[in-house]
């Protein structure tokens, strides 16, 4: 059964959008990227209509003056470290790893599979980030949107995105999400994490209903 082209384009805009929200700070120019998307309406998938409409009266409510200054200061607390054990990591090696470290097995594992698809994570965040590895699945899911199902690579591409859900990003995303629940008290990075959690149900039910039909 062929792809809903709408299906996959909506995921691939997912994707992206949770990757920015994970990948650094809130500054003005993205909050208001944020609210040209008109997240209060966003998306059928129930955890990330939720998740959106949160971060979306989040950021629309009465704020005050300093409320990105303030919102910096959690994503700094819950992911960056300065919470120490009680943050929210988002790196996969750190599920993964014995020893709950960065730059791992799995940190190599997905740098191998970036560069042998040709991307190259140029920017400051190690190539097992959230955000790095969900901006890998929108280029996948960017490919498949745009190769013709009789192409040689359309098979191939569909197995890239079943290997690396299964392989990564199942391992990271459920323990990734609980640890924000459990630990990150902001609702905007809370509805974010309904997005993601949201994100990859979406992406293995479409997958799936593709096998099936």
């Amino acid at each position: 059964m062929a792809f809903d082209y709408l299906e996959l384009l909506d995921l691939e805009i997912n994707y992206k959008v949770i990757s920015r929200l994970f990948g650094e700070e809130i500054d003005q120019a993205a909050a208001d990227w944020l609210l040209s998307l008109g997240l209060d309406d966003f998306c059928d998938e129930p955890l990330i209509r939720r998740g959106a409409q949160i971060i979306h009266e989040e950021l629309t409510k009465e704020l005050p003056d300093n409320y990105l200054d303030l919102l910096a200061a959690e994503y700094a607390a819950a992911f960056i470290g300065t919470a120490g054990s009680k943050a929210a990591y988002p790196y996969e090696s750190v599920y993964t790893s014995p020893q709950q470290l960065v730059m791992q097995k799995a940190f190599e594992d997905v740098r191998n599979i970036l560069n042998a698809h040709g991307v190259f994570n140029d920017s400051k965040l190690y190539d097992d980030h959230i955000a790095i590895e969900l901006q890998y699945l929108a280029y996948l899911v960017e490919k498949l949107r745009n190769t013709e199902e009789n192409s040689p690579e359309y098979e191939p591409l569909i197995e890239d995105q079943e290997s690396f859900l299964d392989d990564h990003i199942h391992n990271l995303v459920p323990k990734f999400t609980s640890k924000i629940k459990a630990s990150v008290r902001s609702r905007f990075y809370l509805g974010a994490a309904m997005m993601l959690a949201g994100a990859v149900r979406e992406h293995d039910r479409i997958l799936r209903n593709h096998r099936l039909g």
